[in-house]
């Protein structure tokens, strides 16, 4: 007697598939080749590792100029090169800079950044997978 009688057979080829998937993206992610994003500051979802040419958002860290406001210590910077680095949506290519954006009015980007310098960028992306964002 199997572990499996009585379950239907499409049920555990989609179980099987589903491990299969799961797994390969826990590995992905771990390669850092894929990036999870449950923030609303842009859209939920899953972020595929991309070429700057491609690339539609960039993770990045602060720089020393942002030094001073109560959010700095909270976020990868000189100060904390493993903290939590920034996902914002590339707006507009400017030479060795870029305009990012958010999704809401309180965002953490360009409006208050500045410019993101090609030097504080960590990683280039562009959506995999895309949930809804909360009020859109």
């Amino acid at each position: 007697m199997s572990a499996f009688e009585g379950i239907p057979r499409p049920a555990l080829l989609a179980a099987a598939v589903a491990v299969v998937l799961l797994s390969a993206m826990g590995l992905a992610a771990s390669a850092g080749l894929i990036l999870g994003n449950a923030t609303t500051s842009v859209p939920r979802g899953f972020y595929l590792k991309s070429g700057q040419e491609r690339a539609t958002y960039v993770t990045f860290c602060l720089g020393a100029r942002h030094r001073g406001p109560e959010w700095y210590p909270c976020i990868c910077s000189p100060d904390d090169p493993d903290g939590v680095r920034i996902l914002k949506r590339v707006r507009e290519r400017r030479g060795d800079a870029v305009i990012v954006e958010g999704d809401g009015p309180r965002a953490l980007d360009s409006r208050i950044l500045g410019p993101v310098r090609l030097d504080e960028i960590r990683g280039w992306w562009r959506p995999l997978v895309l949930g809804r964002t909360p009020g859109r």
